[in-house]
């Protein structure tokens, strides 16, 4: 075994730690909406609660995305699929999570500021992913185009 094998296989480990954290978080997200509401954000009001709330679980939501299509993405190189066109297509699904979930957090801002740098931080991976995903899409033609030579 390699070291690439086992940096897949801490990363799945990892991912699924980060899987079981936001069903924990969805678990407590009242809870925790609640405080990030009355004591981060200084709002008593039920708007407030009810939008950071909503904010909150579609997050959620797009983190089970990513998180479960990034697994699959995981899946596939410890079987030796890299450069393969169901990996772009995994890698387009988290950056158009990621992309949502950045929309989210900037709706989110409406209740509390804080909530924006959530955001840009998805917005960043978002286009660190397309350009990786750019990078696997060019060597799978390069690919192609060299099993055609020989």
């Amino acid at each position: 075994m390699d070291k690439a094998d086992n940096v897949i296989r801490y990363t799945k480990v990892a991912t699924v730690i980060f899987l079981v954290l936001v069903v924990v978080a969805d678990v407590f997200g009242f809870s925790i909406t609640n405080y990030i509401t009355r004591v981060w954000a200084d709002r008593e009001d039920t708007f407030a609660l009810i939008t950071l709330s909503t904010v909150y679980y579609l997050g959620t939501v797009g983190a089970y995305v990513v998180l479960i299509a990034f697994y699959k993405l995981l899946n596939n190189m410890s079987k030796d699929i890299v450069f393969d066109k169901a990996n772009t297509k995994l890698m387009k699904i988290i950056a158009i999570a990621l992309a949502l979930m950045g929309v989210d957090c900037m709706v989110g801002t409406i209740a509390w500021f804080g909530t924006i740098y959530v955001g840009i931080i998805c917005f960043f991976m978002m286009l660190v992913l397309f350009c990786v995903r750019a990078v696997f899409e060019k060597a799978i033609e390069m690919k192609s185009e060299l099993d055609l030579t020989i």
